[in-house]
């Protein structure tokens, strides 16, 4: 035996038991941080060596199944690589590794308080074609009716029913459906070109674009100013005050309107009373007799000065003179105009009445004669 093979030899041993044990290190995990019991009444073809996946990890492995004639159920015991002791909502489920066969089982920690792991159960999920079988199975009636409505909607396009069966029986139908897709084809050309209100908007940088997106940009614009509160609108959904005086002033119009509607005010009067209704059509009438007595026809001194010309020039004419003569007797000269500018001719006037007075006075002591010769000559 020559040095070279004794070397490879050893060489190919040293890697055959790396694997080994490689294999063996992920088949059945080093150590055991936890080991339960779980009880199922039908392991499904689950056997020892079976991984345990926690949310599709791989955390440790079936160790035994046993049957235990007490509970009745066959008891796996798995050994679990971290410390995840099952809690409220736990759930350990077999389920099927791949459609050729094979299983693992599914753990589920759960969440809340923990639980006692003296009486754990376990489901079966069964393997891949028994799940399609009991999906198949439950969901017979829905595919049976599904079908049916299948079969009764081919039936009726084929006797020509509704929209798409007269699509398929009749050349009218498809005659017309075809001018609709040919026109619909048009009119996307011509959106495309521009043409139109709404091409043109859609049109790049057209004029009528430029001026929608200006009408957006204000729109924009009082958006912002109503949410800083601005405007009318903006002290209603921002302002408490405003909102509570509009509120009032809703109240106040709903007790006027309440008012009038039970013919209180004079509105109400107006609107129920017919007494009063009555006594406003008779002044009405006797306004509407006076105007008529104003008009042209008339023959009372107020409608011959508003209608007559001549009068109306007579009454101007009068009104200029007093004008005048006010004028005069303001700018003078003449005796009211000294009686109204000149206080000296009105206090004479005034000792003069003083006089005339006292010598009046005088008469009822006095002769006939001697009093008149007295009030002719006491002026002077």
């Amino acid at each position: 035996m020559s040095r070279d093979f004794l070397v490879g030899g050893i060489f190919i041993l040293a890697l055959t038991l790396v694997g080994a044990l490689t294999f063996m290190l992920q088949e059945y995990p080093s150590g055991s941080a936890l080991t339960l019991n779980v009880g199922f009444e039908d392991v499904s073809g689950m056997k020892a060596g079976d991984p345990v996946r926690i949310r599709g990890l791989r955390s440790g492995v079936v160790d035994k199944i046993v049957l235990d004639p007490q509970r009745d159920l066959a008891v796996a015991t798995i050994q679990l690589g971290q410390n995840l002791e099952p809690r409220e909502g736990y759930e350990f489920k077999i389920l099927p590794a791949s459609a050729l066969g094979g299983t693992y089982l599914r753990y589920t920690p759960g969440v809340g308080d923990l639980v006692a792991t003296d009486d754990l159960r376990g489901l079966a999920g069964g393997d891949v074609l028994g799940e399609v079988g009991d999906l198949l199975n439950n969901t017979r009636g829905s595919i049976e009716d599904g079908l049916s409505s299948l079969s009764s909607l081919l039936q009726k396009l084929d006797s020509g029913q509704g929209i798409f069966g007269g699509l398929l029986t009749s050349d009218k139908a498809k005659t017309q459906f075809l001018n609709s897709v040919e026109n619909l084809e048009i009119l996307t050309a011509r959106l495309k070109a521009g043409e139109g209100l709404v091409g043109s908007l859609l049109l790049e940088g057209s004029d009528q674009q430029v001026q929608f997106n200006r009408v957006l940009s204000r729109v924009d614009s009082e958006m912002g100013a109503i949410e800083a509160g601005e405007g009318t609108l903006g002290l209603l959904l921002k302002d408490r005050e405003t909102r509570e005086n509009l509120k009032k002033t809703i109240g106040d119009l709903t007790v006027s309107l309440d008012a009038i509607a039970n013919a209180r005010g004079l509105l109400g009067a107006v609107i129920h009373d017919e007494e009063f209704v009555t006594t406003v059509r008779e002044s009405m009438r006797s306004i509407s007799k006076v105007t008529e007595e104003l008009g042209p026809e008339g023959a009372g001194m107020l409608a011959r000065l508003i209608h007559s010309k001549k009068l109306g020039d007579e009454v101007a004419s009068a009104i200029g003179a007093i004008s005048q003569i006010s004028q005069d007797i303001n700018n003078g000269p003449g005796t009211l105009h000294s009686l109204i500018k000149d206080p000296s001719l009105f206090n004479d006037a005034r000792e003069t009445l003083t006089l005339l007075r006292d010598s009046t006075e005088d008469l009822r002591e006095q002769e006939p004669v001697t009093a008149f010769f007295s009030i002719l000559f006491a002026p002077f």
